[in-house]
């Protein structure tokens, strides 16, 4: 028995050293096989990459939503309180889920302090995000920051305001000066080219702010029986415009037409003049055209309202931001505004967010 169990093991390992040596050879073999093509491949890496070169180069002119490469969009808007910013925000979620499922939307509440934006610019460009966008509180105290932006490579689209000051940045947005003028011309022709009228502007230094009151205030120049009794800013507020109207109002002053560079603040000033009993006798036109104010319109209570197209505007920031991010040049794009009356108010509810 022992003589046969040693004759086993001997025969095990033999066989067990014998296929270790064919393994050995067959692995060696196998090795050789797959250098071969690998040196060929790497003789012929040059002439491949000439082949490739061309269309790697023309990739930013494709669609983003083609490309698998994730593109990190920050976006900050001035005050998520507006109605407004909320309507920019909807579509801008909106357009990246229908066209750009590659895209990585974030968007921060500004709360209305430049110190915030300034906070959350700062730190999309510490995240290395590929494109901002913004809607400045602030006209002049974001400067520096989209300043910082540019220069770190992160493209900027400036949608609905601006900054006052070209450091590179795109603005995709409506002429706020046209607005001022078209409410302000609006207003001027409904009493008749004469009497007094008040003015409600946004907060004092803000890019829609500057550019309505300068629109206004040309308009003005040609009424000359046109008295501007009352100019003073209502912050797009609601409350701050019922507050301020309540106060012109009780002064005893004759007051014929309300001009307010939002919608917002034009809202707060019915409430006042129908409390006092003038609805119908003091025109008044806000500005945005937001659902509340076409409500307001069609039900003959706001006389006007100007359209700005929240749609169009958030769009294209997102189109223009991701492009820009591919390395597309893009440039600026103005969205004319639109007068709303209660004869064509219908036609505007299925053009906002």
């Amino acid at each position: 028995m022992k003589k046969k169990r040693v004759l086993v093991l001997v025969m095990v390992v033999v066989f067990v050293a014998f296929g270790l040596a064919a393994c050995a050879s067959g692995g060696d073999a196998a090795a050789t096989a797959t250098e071969a093509p690998a040196a060929d491949a790497a003789a012929e890496a040059p002439a491949a990459d000439a082949a490739t070169e061309a269309p790697a180069a023309e990739a930013p002119a494709a669609d983003a939503g083609g490309s698998d490469e994730t593109i990190v969009i920050g976006c900050t808007l001035q005050d998520m309180t507006n109605e407004f910013m909320v309507m920019l925000d909807n579509v801008m979620q909106d357009t990246v889920a229908a066209e750009f499922p590659n895209v990585e939307y974030t968007c921060l509440d500004g709360q209305a302090q430049p110190e915030t934006q300034i906070s959350q610019i700062e730190g999309f460009i510490t995240k290395g995000v590929d494109a901002i966008i913004i809607s400045p509180a602030d006209a002049n105290a974001l400067i520096p920051a989209v300043q910082q932006a540019v220069d770190a490579g992160i493209p900027v689209i400036c949608c609905s305001s601006n900054i006052e000051q070209d450091v590179g940045q795109v603005w995709c947005g409506s002429g706020n000066e046209n607005g001022g003028k078209m409410l302000a011309e609006y207003i001027c022709e409904e009493i008749g080219g004469k009497g007094n009228v008040v003015l409600f502007r946004g907060p004092m230094g803000h890019f829609a702010e500057i550019g309505r009151t300068t629109g206004v205030e040309e308009v003005l120049a040609n009424y000359p029986d046109v008295n501007l009794i009352y100019d003073q800013t209502g912050n797009w507020s609601r409350e701050e415009g019922m507050s301020l109207m309540e106060n012109w109002l009780q002064t005893g002053e004759q007051i014929d037409g309300v001009m307010a560079e939002n919608d917002e603040m034009a809202l707060g000033a019915l409430v006042a003049i129908e409390a006092a009993g003038k609805l119908g006798e003091i025109k008044v036109c806000g500005l945005d055209a937001i659902k509340d104010a076409l409500d307001s319109v069609k039900a003959g209570v706001m006389d006007a309202t100007v359209f700005q197209d929240s749609v169009g505007q958030a769009q294209n920031s997102v189109r223009l931001a991701v492009k820009a991010a591919q390395g597309e040049q893009v440039e600026t794009m103005d969205i004319p505004f639109e007068l709303v009356t209660i004869e064509n108010v219908d036609s505007y509810y299925d053009r906002i967010a």
